[in-house]
């Protein structure tokens, strides 16, 4: 196996990242730990897809109610953020599916950043009663935040959070990496509290969504691969595969 042919084709930068974390001391230990990591971080992409639909899903069909508009991102939206997100959607609809696309074409096509701005306190304004959405609507879309004693506020940034680690994740950027990650226990430790953020606010939309999660063993499977013995399986079939090739 060519690891100099290997390392070619990944970022220096990125890999740079991976030795000093990890204390990687060979370049056998060092593609072993990020082939480990791109195993691990792959088991986010049913959970954040699953978050993703169900929170566009959720608000979509609140706000439909509360402002009687099955179209209402097209009158409701308040940042000019929001509302060039609703005009590049449009244009992708007329793109990809044509001009006679449909409601649900255009709501597909809104980003994820556009359903968490929903979450904001302009919103959640008594006296803005054209936009006033989560004093109707909150306990209908989060139906388990209330029990856990969650605000909007506090939903709002966790979704920030998530919304940033997201697009971290999508762009192949080191997602395991928080501010205070200096060594490999606490990468496993920020990438497990991470998986946990994401479960949470899925069950604050959703007991059904996150029981089937659990029920079908993707929490298990991603705790059981996300553990420093696994890094280690990984550098063993790396380092004896190297080894051969002498």
């Amino acid at each position: 196996m060519d690891l100099a042919e290997i390392k070619k084709g990944l970022s220096t930068e990125k890999l740079e990242t991976y030795r000093q974390v990890f204390s990687c001391k060979s370049d056998s230990e060092l593609i072993a730990i990020y082939m480990s990591m791109q195993s691990i971080m792959s088991h986010f992409f049913t959970v954040v897809q699953l978050l993703e639909v169900t929170l566009r899903n959720s608000i979509h069909h609140c706000a439909t109610e509360q402002f009687d508009d099955p179209e209402w991102f097209k009158t409701k939206t308040i940042s000019d953020k929001s509302k060039n997100q609703v005009t590049e959607a449009e244009q992708k609809c007329l793109d990809e599916v044509g001009a006679k696309y449909t409601t649900n074409d255009l709501v597909s096509r809104l980003p994820f950043g556009f359903w968490v701005h929903m979450l904001s306190k302009g919103y959640n304004n008594p006296r803005d009663r054209e936009h006033n959405l989560w004093q109707f609507k909150f306990n209908q879309c989060f139906p388990n935040a209330q029990a856990s004693k969650v605000s909007l506020n506090t939903i709002f940034q966790n979704f920030g959070t998530l919304n940033k680690f997201r697009n971290r994740l999508f762009h192949h950027e080191p997602a395991w990496k928080g501010r205070s990650t200096r060594n490999r226990e606490q990468a496993v430790n920020n990438i497990i509290k991470k998986y946990q953020e994401h479960l949470e606010v899925i069950r604050y939309l959703s007991s059904s969504k996150y029981n089937l999660i659990t029920a079908l063993g993707f929490e298990d499977r991603f705790l059981s691969e996300c553990d420093i013995a696994n890094l280690k399986n990984f550098e063993d079939i790396l380092s004896t595969s190297d080894a051969g090739n002498d």
